[in-house]
């Protein structure tokens, strides 16, 4: 009977390419592959050969916290709670919609002059009254939305003291406070694996490491052996408070996990110091299947309608304002017949709207093309008819230590790249040729950047026939350390 081996993500794993990589290298080693994650209503296909199990996670517990925000002296007059603030708002609507309706009977149903006279009377007495009502209702709604906010990205003075209290007195366990999000996570995935019962759990990111480890803890009581590996990943949390709910969780179980992996070398340097690990976690990078006669295919120009002669520049993956996007949008008056394409998992993000206005704004909204994701296994070669992959983001620590996902698949797809002055991207991009660096958040830089690079494109493309770069950037190479930690922590013939 073959190993269980469970892939836990909290993801709706659709766009995930870590979690497809790493179930279909398993199955293709000849373990029995379960991929979990979120639910959603219309999910894609599973790697060949893998099961997917997919968790509502219904996050009451992290709501709570932004439906029933503390208004504080700051925002005494808040509501309470969310339901207090939309009960108010719709009652003041509807009376809205009674006085209107009200106005309109004075005006069309005859009456006698003094009844006529007493009515109007009345009727501006409940318009002052509602006038009342309104401003009072918006007093307390703004204050609330403010509360609100403040719960949704903390970070003012006294947030970051209740945070500093909070791992002061709780120490590993404040995550349990911090970021009430990861025991939404066990309530969702807790029962899962208890009913799987994997010999071996990879938990893709800090979130699911807990879950993972606790999981281990209740099998190993109940008689059964589970390994963990952790996935860890360089990301930077959105607010001081998720930071130190990141560190806490970390430091509570990293050191009990039986194998750690991650993406660069740096990166798992810090992860062994922070966390005094026994050994340096493997590195295993998120790097596409090597393909050494990828077919053409119209893939993203096609999507844009575009001839093969107009140029055409693609940025895949998630939105965000370090992402940089805003020095493309910029850019395009600057480039006359150039057109972008941004591949994204929400076309609905209220990012990308902003994006989008600004391009209006600019008059280039005919060369923006905003296109949803394709599935992980199918990027290569969807993005290949492209001319550019660019990756125009911010100084970010994080963003100092690995090469992003997205490198790599330009990379696979044959595409130059223009890339921001980070530390690990530009001096990659420096040493192979394959395409140009610019300073980030610099408009005019970038735009001197993609002129070279349409210039003479062949030159950046043959970089990658020069090396054997894409065969050790592929996942043939990479997961390879990975089996073997599987191998080392399973051994031969066990079951359960």
């Amino acid at each position: 009977m073959a190993q269980r081996v469970a892939v836990l993500s909290d993801s709706t794993l659709d766009g995930d390419s870590r979690a497809h990589r790493v179930a279909a290298a398993a199955a293709g080693a000849g373990y029995d592959v379960t991929l979990i994650g979120r639910a959603v209503p219309d999910p894609g296909p599973a790697p060949p050969g893998v099961r997917v199990l997919r968790a509502s996670v219904a996050e009451t517990l992290h709501r709570h916290r932004l439906r029933r925000p503390r208004p504080g002296v700051r925002r005494p007059l808040a509501y309470r709670g969310a339901d207090a603030y939309e009960y108010r708002n719709a009652r003041l609507t509807a009376q809205a919609a009674l006085i209107a309706t009200r106005s309109a009977e004075l005006d069309v149903v005859h009456r006698a002059l003094p009844l006529k006279a007493a009515a109007r009377i009345g009727h501006a007495g409940a318009h002052l009254v509602q006038a009342v009502r309104r401003a009072w209702t918006a007093v307390r709604s703004a204050q609330y939305r403010a509360a609100v906010r403040s719960r949704t990205t903390p970070g003012g003075p006294l947030d970051k003291a209740v945070v500093t209290l909070t791992r002061g007195l709780r120490g590993t366990a404040a995550w349990r406070r911090l970021d009430p999000l990861l025991l939404d996570l066990e309530i969702a995935y807790g029962p899962v694996l208890d009913e799987l019962r994997p010999h071996l759990i990879h938990a893709l990111g800090h979130r699911t490491l807990g879950t993972a480890v606790r999981a281990a803890y209740r099998a190993e009581g109940a008689g059964h052996r589970i390994e963990v590996v952790w996935d860890a990943f360089a990301r930077r949390a959105a607010s001081h408070r998720g930071t130190a709910a990141r560190d806490a969780h970390e430091r509570a179980y990293a050191p009990l996990a039986d194998g750690v992996v991650t993406v660069a070398d740096s990166y798992a340097d810090q992860l062994r110091k922070r966390h005094a690990l026994s050994a340096t976690p493997t590195v295993v990078l998120n790097a596409p299947p090597y393909d050494p006669r990828p077919a053409p295919s119209p893939g993203v120009r096609e999507a844009c309608r575009l001839a093969p002669d107009i140029p055409l520049l693609v940025h895949s993956g998630a939105v965000a304002p370090s992402r940089g996007l805003l020095t493309v949008i910029e850019a395009l008056p600057k480039l006359y017949d150039l057109h972008a394409a941004f591949v994204v998992p929400d076309p609905a993000d209220p990012h990308l709207l902003a994006l989008t206005a600004r391009a209006a704004e600019l008059g280039v909204t005919g060369r923006l093309h905003v296109l949803p994701y394709v599935q992980p296994a199918d990027i290569p070669a969807f993005l290949s008819s492209a001319d550019i992959g660019v990756l125009p983001v911010h100084h970010l620590p994080h963003r100092q230590l690995a090469l992003p996902t997205r490198y790599f698949e330009y990379a696979h797809a044959r595409l130059p790249v223009v890339v921001a002055d980070v530390r690990a991207m530009s001096a990659a991009t420096l040493e192979l040729g394959n395409g140009e660096v610019f300073r980030s958040r610099s408009t005019p830089d970038f735009v001197r950047a993609v002129g070279a690079v349409l210039t003479n494109p062949r030159r950046y493309r043959k970089a990658y026939d020069r090396t054997d770069t894409l065969r050790v950037w592929s996942w043939q190479t990479q997961s390879a350390p990975l089996l073997d930690l599987y191998g080392r922590l399973l051994g031969p013939g066990r079951e359960g």
